[in-house]
């Protein structure tokens, strides 16, 4: 009996996540924000539960709306992460995709792309749009040159001279000293369009 309800409660626990995989296209929301806190904590649970994700509250400030329906200017949802503290939260500004769920509002899990504002006043992320897709859902969508402002970098101090070639190549960015500045990228609506074709596809999202 108490496996029984171990079992119960883990997916019980793990119903919004999975929800979140499989709800539909209308419920999304996808914005740009600029990080305000990503704090971790212990959602609630039964002592016999084991949830195999970290799990974190993040506040952000919506610099952009992108998708969806969402009439605030902040946003606070939770993330979860098999891998620790999220990895969108390493950057200030993110496009970022989170859905609504009956509970509340949950990133579409490891879903995301750092962006940059261009001197014409508009978002665009750097390099290949399929950077962090997986290969399967690559296509054939190029980076095109857009005129980033001066923050528009990867700080490269923790890399090496192979990682900085690897991640950073030369077709896509100028390395100055330990900063690879942006050169070509694409739109926060084509990086949009990446995701729709792709994870979110695969998520059943259509």
């Amino acid at each position: 009996m108490v496996k029984i309800k171990t079992i119960f409660l883990f997916f019980f626990l793990l119903l919004p996540l999975l929800a979140v995989a499989g709800s539909s296209l209308d419920d999304l929301v996808v914005f740009v924000g600029e990080k305000i806190s990503v704090k971790k904590f212990e959602p609630k649970s039964d002592p016999d539960t084991f949830l195999m994700d970290e799990a974190f509250k993040a506040r952000y400030k919506v610099l952009e709306l992108v998708h969806g329906e969402f009439g605030g200017k902040e946003i606070e949802f939770e993330a979860y992460d098999h891998y620790g503290r999220p990895e969108f939260s390493r950057y200030k500004t993110v496009l970022l995709f989170v859905s609504k769920y009956e509970e509340g509002m949950y990133h579409q899990k490891y879903q995301f792309f750092p962006v940059f504002k261009t001197n014409d006043g508009y978002w665009a992320g750097c390099g290949s749009p399929y950077a962090y897709e997986p290969e399967v859902h690559h296509g054939d969508l190029n980076p095109i040159a857009h005129s980033f402002s001066k923050n528009a970098y990867f700080p490269l101090k923790r890399l090496s001279r192979k990682e900085r070639k690897q991640y950073f190549p030369k077709e896509y960015y100028k390395i100055v000293k330990k900063r690879a500045y942006c050169l070509k990228g694409n739109t926060v609506d084509e990086l949009f369009e990446v995701k729709l074709n792709g994870v979110l596809k695969a998520r059943g999202m259509e």
